[in-house]
């Protein structure tokens, strides 16, 4: 017998099938741009019903700016909750019943009998809105495919674009049924969750989250995530301030109610235009750019809206508006890519826990404005942009990539 042994097939080693691009699923993103949009449309309607409640209820601006901070806290520091969630199921359901709690809650706002009641509603609106808007940006983020940003800018375009016509929505309907015309306002957002729910019910959720530990993942990231948090909290004081208050400073200066609801429209409907370019640009030329681009713009211009007691005022507010926007999907993006597996939780620590931390402001915002004014107050706010400024240059260059 020989002792020799049978040599080894040679192992080919096949070159990896090179990815197939992953193309945007449109007709998904426009469903979700549609539910996005529905719900912060319900979302919107405090700035504008703010003038009311005040009066009604006798109110300093130090109180009225405790309400924002209700409806903005609970419906941001509960999103890593509901984020944490929708990353280990596979069906939409936050998606689907988030809007639905958002426009029954802003529905009965206007029917609140004291101040108290009118803060509990505030709450648990603010959770509806809560649970919607982790698993939907993850949603988002994944029907854009290779083009995230993209996908994210329709997203989030929606949502503005509801955002800024909800005070215009709410201002007609309560301007000719009084407060509680809220209810009235509330019949046809019923109608668009049930037709979310039809569209939406057979999706399938983005991939379970990873198995490797949250706190590794933390550990690996947390620096660049935490940059990317403070940028967003500076981003959303500004934001949340002028949105809230920009209807009393119009009362103050003798201004209607329309008219207010109409420059929260200029702002962040218009502005809602810069949120759709934003993504896509940040696809293009970079996140960093698209950012330190925004701020650098949107804080002269509101500046400038602020200063001026004129109509043409107007102008520079819608143009601050797009300029400012232009940031909103580009921060979800970067979350996202840096937690792929936890999409919905990366999502909420830069949007829900950073407006949280933003909304608890509002009511500082308000005792400053009691004592200084409400616009010399915003004119301060808009220096925040400088420390923003700072925080995006200490971000990572990107990598060049390699063909």
């Amino acid at each position: 017998m020989s002792d020799a042994v049978a040599p080894a097939r040679e192992e080919i080693r096949l070159p990896p099938a090179p990815a197939r691009p992953q193309k945007p699923a449109w007709s998904r993103l426009a469903t979700m741009a549609f539910a996005h949009f529905t719900n912060d449309l319900f979302a919107a309607f405090l700035s504008p019903l703010l003038p009311l409640v005040v009066s009604k209820f006798h109110l300093s601006l130090t109180l009225a700016g405790l309400m924002g901070t209700m409806f903005n806290t609970s419906a941001a520091f509960a999103q890593p909750l509901f984020g944490a969630a929708a990353d280990r199921i596979t069906r939409p359901a936050f998606t689907i019943v988030g809007p639905l709690l958002t426009v029954l809650g802003m529905g009965l706002v206007g029917l609140a009998p004291s101040y108290p009641a009118m803060l509990l509603i505030l709450f648990l609106t603010g959770v509806g809105t809560a649970s919607f808007h982790p698993q939907s940006f993850a949603l988002a983020g994944a029907a854009g495919g290779d083009r995230r940003g993209t996908g994210l800018s329709i997203f989030v375009a929606g949502g503005e674009l509801g955002y800024a016509l909800g005070p215009l929505y709410a201002a007609s309907i309560v301007g000719a049924l009084g407060l509680p015309g809220t209810l009235v306002a509330a019949v046809p957002g019923l109608g668009a969750c049930a037709l979310l729910w039809w569209l939406a019910r057979s999706w399938r959720a983005v991939p379970p989250a990873s198995p490797n530990a949250l706190g590794s993942d933390l550990r690996q990231h947390g620096r660049l995530l935490a940059l990317i948090w403070l940028i967003v909290v500076i981003r959303s004081m500004i934001q949340l301030s002028f949105i809230l208050f920009l209807p009393l400073l119009l009362r103050q200066r003798g201004e209607s109610l329309i008219l207010g609801a109409t420059a929260v429209f200029l702002f962040g409907g218009v502005g809602a235009l810069g949120g759709l370019a934003g993504g896509t640009l940040s696809d293009l030329i970079g996140r960093r750019a698209v950012m330190a681009t925004s701020f650098l713009l949107s804080a002269p211009l509101l500046f400038l809206f602020t200063a001026t007691t004129g109509g043409w005022g107007l102008l520079p507010l819608a143009l601050g508006g797009i300029a400012f926007y232009l940031a909103a999907p580009v921060t979800v993006a970067m979350a996202q890519e840096l937690l792929p597996r936890r999409v919905s939780l990366a999502s909420s620590m830069v949007t829900g826990m950073a407006w949280g931390t933003a909304g608890v402001s509002l009511t500082l915002v308000g005792a400053i404005a009691d004592r200084i004014g409400l616009a010399q107050t915003l004119m301060a706010i808009l220096g925040l942009a400088l420390i923003a400024l700072a925080l995006i240059a200490a971000l990572p260059k990107p990598r060049p990539q390699t063909a």
